[in-house]
């Protein structure tokens, strides 16, 4: 499976659209007088880019790059991303972790409900002794579950429904 990548021309015209959308959202509460709601957007947005930051120090080209542009590539879905990187993983996990995630999101992707919210929270934590990523879906969608084959990390599923999926991709050293 190869995952659908952005060219840099297309990456920097969506970065650029999400800035200039920001900017007029912190003009738009200005305007209105809504100062407190203009400084939580530079907050808002001050807090993603240090998860951006955070998230470059997994040392995972491939991984940072799907997690850079998998709101732009899937806008269907309204990513919470947070991360706390402490070490980085080793590069032998990089493609597997970006082929776990990208077939999860096909999965469901096309047959989710266009008429619901579909939020995606994905959370990064990584020491000296291992990491793991939480993969969490909600919405709603009707799909058949699904078993990605896997072998070089452990997965937990937790939930998987019409309206939520949630499992930890993950390594740790014994």
């Amino acid at each position: 499976m190869v995952v659908a990548k952005l060219t840099v021309s297309e990456a920097l015209r969506y970065a650029n659209h999400d800035y200039l959308n920001q900017l007029h959202l912190i003009q738009m509460n200005l305007d209105l007088g809504r100062v407190d709601d203009a400084k939580n957007v530079i907050l808002q947005q001050s807090e993603h880019c240090k998860t951006l930051s955070n998230i470059n120090q997994l040392d995972l080209k491939n991984t940072v790059e799907w997690l850079h542009t998998v709101q732009w590539r899937y806008p269907a879905l309204q990513l919470q991303l947070s991360s706390h990187v402490q070490a980085p993983i080793n590069s032998k996990y990089d493609e597997a972790i970006v082929q776990y995630l990208e077939k999860t999101i096909i999965h469901v992707y096309e047959v989710l409900d266009p008429y619901t919210e579909h939020q995606l929270a994905l959370s990064i934590e990584t020491d000296d002794k291992g990491w793991s990523i939480t993969f969490h879906l909600s919405g709603k969608w009707q799909m058949t579950p699904i078993s990605i084959e896997n072998t070089i990390f452990e997965v937990k599923t937790y939930e998987q429904t019409d309206t939520t999926w949630k499992y930890v991709v993950h390594h740790y050293e014994e």
